[in-house]
């Protein structure tokens, strides 16, 4: 048995929302003046969530960058970054289940403190908190465009 197809397109949301916070941030990175050159777009492209997230939080980057503001925002984008890898990790590191008599995924990770089921309620939270986000670092905005 599978579970509802709007679940589905929860997750499918949801996946979209964690690439689209990746693109807010790598899309700008071209549009900042005075980043060091570990921070050109073809570099981190291929890098996770997780990864990307703690490159821009890397000290010996950060000190490389002069204006505060750009600190500022590259900083706060990796932290949101890793957030939101945390969220995404649990989605796809789960496995289906029956709860409560309905189909969904459960995150069973109990070394890393993470057993708990993907249900409606939890995959709202992730996109708002995905949303918010988006939300925030576009208001940060320190991109020339």
């Amino acid at each position: 048995m599978l579970a509802e197809d709007s679940y589905f397109i929860r997750i499918g949301r949801l996946s979209y929302l964690v690439t689209y916070l990746e693109w807010a941030v790598l899309g700008d990175l071209p549009h900042i003046p005075g980043l060091p050159p570990e921070l050109d777009v073809r570099k981190l492209a291929g890098m996770t969530t997780g990864r990307l997230g703690q490159t821009l939080q890397s000290k010996k980057i950060l000190q490389q960058v002069s204006d505060a503001d750009t600190q500022d925002w590259l900083r706060r984008s990796g932290e949101l970054l890793e957030i939101t890898a945390r969220d995404r990790n649990s989605v796809l590191q789960a496995r289906p289940a029956t709860v409560d008599g309905k189909q969904m995924l459960y995150r069973w990770h109990p070394e890393g403190n993470q057993v708990f089921a993907v249900d409606e309620a939890w995959l709202e939270a992730a996109e708002q908190g995905i949303r918010d986000a988006i939300r925030e670092l576009s208001e940060r905005r320190v991109a020339k465009v």
